[in-house]
């Protein structure tokens, strides 16, 4: 059972600061504090504001509230949960701008006992916890030119990030296509979908929602290449035996980003018209995901990876829940265009130039991917099956709607009922894709809940 971070309340007490080293006065301020101990599989997050008055401390621990007093160096907080319980006690010491320490905390790892133990408060546990200061953003955002030297073609959270940012930068940057070759077709990377980064997001904590608004995808080549074999979970096994592919067929396109129209490169003579209306996209945009668990570039989940969904481009913003401190966002495995499903294993691969910036929405996470275009909202479901993939997808539209519109079971059913469109973006990859949208033009017509 994997453990994360919860909204716990729980009891800080007698935080000795360790004189000649800070001021009690500079308790004040906001936190994060990691905790560990030995029911934790890994960290556990939250962030913590605290307030000088006189000799008195006030401030929040992740939802709850502080209140706490100052002795000469040494700090005393309690920190109460919804029913004013103090369930933990904490003592440590401050350097600069950090405060380390270890004692009792309820509310982590698991719970003894079952459900019979569902309705009794939580014992505490030993832990150690670090506060460290919540760095400031700069006071204007700024306009970044980021030249990658790192790819991962897995999917990691002990991944080295290749670039810190935070929320509000504009990044202008570029990514390979799947094979790792740049815009001078040099291979930079390893095949398998190499994905630049990871980039670390200055306070995304496990439990928030990273935003990512993609600002431009264009590529940054006039050359792509696809495929030309169908692939085996896109037709029936007695059509895959039968066919009858040519290994010499050449799939190369010549792109023109002025026009927005790919050509063969060398046509056959039924091919000859025939022209491609580009639609730049990401076939792969990600977070760290869960825990230890790490995939192969080709791989999809919660976390996103290899989503390969010809909706995500210019202008579109995506939803990522957050696992592991700073997201560890990255993408790759840019298409000047693709069909629905990827039936042929590919899109018009190409590198691409890419520009984005990122918002963190904090305290809430999404269940799976989500983005938000002109005209839509759009649940990902991956899975593997497509009848799961799309039971996730409806699944997490559904709780979307309900969420942020106030609608009961039933009005979300009956809206959705006439209003829900699928799409499927991926086949052929080890987990399957389903998105499933509603337009914004319908959503207009619903009154959500007042704001509180």
């Amino acid at each position: 059972m994997r453990m994360r971070w919860m909204a716990v309340s729980f009891v800080v007490a007698g935080i000795a600061i360790s004189s000649g080293v800070a001021n009690a006065a500079e308790v004040s301020g906001k936190w994060v504090a990691e905790i560990t101990g030995p029911t934790l599989l890994e960290p556990a997050y939250a962030r913590v504001s605290l307030e000088r008055a006189g000799d008195s401390l006030s401030g929040t621990w992740g939802t709850s509230t502080v209140k706490g007093s100052v002795k000469g160096s040494s700090v005393s907080l309690t920190v109460s949960d919804a029913e004013g319980r103090e369930v933990g006690a904490m003592t440590g010491k401050m350097a600069r701008d950090t405060v380390d320490g270890s004692g009792t905390l309820a509310g982590l790892g698991r719970r003894p006992g079952g459900f019979a133990a569902a309705n009794r408060p939580p014992m505490p546990v030993e832990m150690s916890f670090k506060l460290t200061r919540e760095l400031v953003p700069p006071a204007k955002p700024r306009e970044i030119n980021y030249e990658p030297t790192t790819f991962q073609s897995y999917y990691y959270a002990g991944n080295k990030p290749g670039i810190h940012i935070f929320p509000g930068d504009i990044v202008h940057t570029w990514a390979p296509d799947s094979a790792g070759t740049d815009k001078n077709l040099k291979r930079v990377a390893l095949g398998g979908n190499a994905n630049i980064g990871p980039i670390y997001v200055e306070g995304a904590l496990p439990g928030d929602t990273l935003m990512v608004h993609l600002i431009k995808i264009a590529p940054n080549r006039p050359t792509a290449r696809q495929g030309s074999r169908i692939q085996q979970f896109g037709v029936t096994p007695a059509y895959n035996l039968a066919a009858k592919y040519d290994p010499a067929f050449n799939g190369e396109y010549q792109l023109d980003n002025a026009t927005g129209i790919a050509v063969l490169s060398h046509p056959t003579e039924a091919l000859k018209n025939f022209k491609v209306t580009m639609k730049p996209m990401l076939g792969c945009i990600s977070v760290a995901p869960q825990g230890f668990e790490a995939f192969t570039g080709p791989h999809l989940g919660p976390y996103g990876g290899n989503l390969d969904y010809n909706g995500t481009v210019s202008g579109t913003t995506m939803f990522f829940p957050v696992f592991h401190p700073g997201a560890l966002f990255g993408f790759g495995d840019g298409h000047a265009a693709m069909a629905d499903g990827e039936v042929t294993q590919t899109g018009l691969e190409t590198s691409m130039a890419v520009d984005f910036s990122v918002e963190v929405i904090k305290g809430y996470q999404t269940q799976q991917v989500r983005e938000e275009d002109n005209d839509y909202i759009i649940s990902f479901g991956v899975a593997g099956s497509l009848q799961e993939a799309l039971k996730v997808s409806t699944a997490q539209l559904a709780t979307w709607i309900k969420h942020d519109y106030g609608l009961t079971d039933s009005e979300v059913a009956l809206f959705l009922g006439v209003e829900m469109k699928y799409e499927v973006t991926e086949l052929v990859d080890p987990e399957f894709n389903v998105v499933s949208k509603v337009p914004k033009s319908a959503l207009a017509m619903l009154i959500p809940p007042p704001k509180k």
